[in-house]
């Protein structure tokens, strides 16, 4: 036979499931219990959890950024290359020597003609017989022609020039006389080289200072010398500057912008006299 339970077992079941279902339920529930969940409020409480939880993932993956940003960017982005630093090493000129000229065989000395003369005999009162006739003295035939002297020479009867006066003489022009005037001759070796003003040092600082090393050769690593040829005038200006031995790569021009750019030298000299002078310049570019 089944037995019926009776009322206080089934009292104390009740109980138990409603200490099971209190149990089940949040502390929010146990807040909202019996008001409005709709308003908001109970839906900002129930997802605080979550709330929370996307919070500190979001701080520690920012944290996280932060402390690797400066290693990604080092190893995305490198840091920029600085310019490359030229500098110039001292240029020495080419020492300048001076040819000797050849030795010019020793000019003939042209002796004057010889003038034609007789000799004049001192008349001498003798006694007859003392009397020799060795050399009969001069007539005026022989005279007429020919200057008194103590011998008799065979030479060059005188000479009358006559000069006619000139007024107002005027000196023919250079072009008149078909003559061409002769251009300013250019030296190689001469007995005083033309010089920068101030010497070498200046030079070399006046170098330092203007020469810059072109991008392309930095960035290809052309390292040289450079050779530079131009004319030193007579007055000391730089003239016909051009590179006559380079390395490419903008460098030729480069150094060539900067000899044209010089101050007046002192001019070369030749017997004391200024003279126009081709000078070579080697400048070099090197990188450190």
């Amino acid at each position: 036979m089944v037995k019926t339970a009776d009322a206080q077992t089934l009292l104390n079941l009740s109980v138990d499931h409603q200490n099971l279902l209190a149990m089940e339920k949040s502390l929010n529930d146990i807040v909202f219990e019996n008001r409005n969940k709709s308003y908001g409020a109970y839906d900002l409480r129930k997802g605080y959890g979550q709330t929370v939880q996307r919070s500190v993932v979001m701080g520690v993956a920012f944290f996280l950024m932060l402390v690797m940003f400066p290693q990604l960017y080092a190893k995305l982005i490198p840091d920029p290359k600085p310019d490359d630093i030229a500098y110039i090493v001292e240029a020495k000129p080419v020492d300048i020597l001076m040819e000797e000229p050849p030795a010019l065989p020793p000019a003939k000395e042209e002796l004057p003609p010889v003038q034609k003369t007789v000799k004049s005999l001192t008349p001498e009162v003798l006694p007859d017989e003392k009397v020799e006739i060795e050399e009969l003295p001069p007539v005026v035939d022989d005279l007429s022609n020919a200057q008194p002297s103590t011998e008799t020479v065979n030479g060059v009867a005188d000479l009358d020039v006559i000069v006619p006066p000139v007024e107002n003489a005027v000196a023919p022009k250079a072009e008149a006389a078909g003559i061409e005037m002769k251009k300013e001759e250019t030296f190689t070796f001469v007995e005083q080289s033309p010089q920068y003003a101030g010497g070498n040092e200046a030079m070399a600082a006046f170098l330092r200072k203007n020469l810059k090393y072109p991008r392309p050769a930095s960035q290809a690593g052309v390292q040289g010398k450079v050779f530079v040829q131009f004319t030193v005038g007579s007055d000391g200006k730089i003239e016909n500057a051009a590179a006559i031995k380079g390395i490419g790569f903008g460098c030729d021009e480069e150094a060539v912008r900067v000899v044209k750019m010089m101050k007046e030298w002192m001019p070369g000299k030749q017997a004391g006299v200024p003279v126009r002078v081709r000078f070579t310049l080697p400048i070099a570019f090197q990188l450190d």
